[in-house]
């Protein structure tokens, strides 16, 4: 991984992220057909890839020694989440606190707790500057539970469990829309994520069982997968889901991830490949993570210290502009005193 295909990665976290942003901050006249929230589940994947890649090493050298080793491995594995993540989530918090977005001073114990997707899960609309929270808790407790399965099942057995796990995504989704009505939003709570989860840790697995990034008959897996699900997508746009084979739309999607980041490791040439590359991409992709805490509280930010923006009816594009430097700003903040310090005090994987 440490090789210009890292870069590109980081590439794919800056699109993912402008996705993010532009589905928060463009009017719905601006977003057309394209599903820019897609940006939310290519980071979902990637975690899925990128943890479960690390345990599966925690796991091979735990198992070649002689010592008890999981207990001494999950409790490394949640403190470098914990230090990396967990710090500069709860700064954002106190940052859309004191902007006064209103959900979290309503309800700040399911932010504080991580559990704010099972509330968020209930509402009609997502909560004015704080909407992207629900998959930040998410993914906490994936980083909670994901070990334990990782840990105990065999390496033989591996696959079987993860692809047992990814399944448990669309059939939660089924439950819970036929069930469970009071549950509005069915993809925040925890088990609708799983498929995002499973198919990044399918990858993970593959290739450290040997499988070459980039291979063929993954890339056209994921290739048959983008049809189907823009099918499911479009009738799901309009109005009119497919009943049943509806719940595994984000299965497929989570399969065209997979392709794209072991595309991705492989690595891209050509046009695609420099855009990746480019310098300002690059900046962006290590800012992502703050891009994504501070992007949605940064508009009510803005009304307090620039209320011109709202009250002399600025052009849309002005606007979008004034929100993308306020949220560089933060972002940058964010790595340079609190992502990067963070990272010198993350406790070193142990030796096998």
């Amino acid at each position: 991984m440490a090789t210009s295909r890292n870069t590109q990665l980081d590439g794919w976290r800056a699109i993912a992220v402008f996705g993010v942003m532009w589905q928060h901050w463009a009017p719905a006249s601006w977003r057309g057909p394209f599903p820019f929230e897609i940006g939310l589940y290519f980071f979902l994947t990637f975690s899925g890839f990128l943890i479960t890649r690390g345990l599966l090493r925690d796991q091979a050298k735990g198992e070649s020694s002689s010592t008890a080793w999981r207990g001494p491995a999950y409790k490394d594995f949640l403190s470098r989440r914990a230090i990396r993540i967990l710090l500069p989530a709860y700064v954002a918090m106190l940052f859309a606190w004191l902007v006064a977005a209103p959900d979290i001073r309503a309800h700040l114990l399911y932010y504080l707790t991580y559990t704010v997707n099972f509330h968020m899960s209930r509402l009609t609309d997502f909560p004015s500057g704080t909407a992207h929270y629900w998959t930040l808790a998410i993914q906490v407790q994936f980083y909670l539970l994901w070990p334990l399965p990782i840990y105990a099942a065999p390496r033989k057995h591996m696959a079987k469990v993860l692809v047992a796990t990814a399944l448990v995504a669309p059939l939660s989704r089924a439950i819970l829309v036929n069930f469970f009505p009071e549950i509005l939003r069915p993809g925040a709570i925890t088990t609708s994520a799983f498929d995002y989860f499973g198919a990044g840790a399918l990858l993970a697995l593959a290739i450290e069982n040997g499988m070459k990034p980039g291979d063929r008959r993954l890339t056209i897996a994921s290739w048959i997968a983008l049809v189907p699900y823009l099918v499911l997508y479009h009738f799901d746009r309009i109005g009119h889901p497919l009943p049943g084979i509806r719940h595994f739309q984000q299965t497929l999607v989570s399969v065209v991830f997979a392709g794209l980041i072991s595309v991705t490791l492989a690595g891209f040439r050509g046009p695609l490949g420099k855009l990746l590359d480019l310098p300002f991409i690059q900046h962006v992709g290590r800012l992502s993570y703050g891009f994504y805490l501070f992007h949605t509280p940064m508009p009510l930010f803005l009304g307090f210290v620039l209320p011109w923006i709202w009250m002399w009816n600025l052009p849309t594009a002005l606007q979008l502009l004034c929100f993308f430097l306020a949220s560089w700003g933060a972002a940058w903040l964010c790595w340079r005193y609190l992502e990067s310090p963070l990272d010198r005090f993350r406790p070193q994987k142990r030796a096998a």
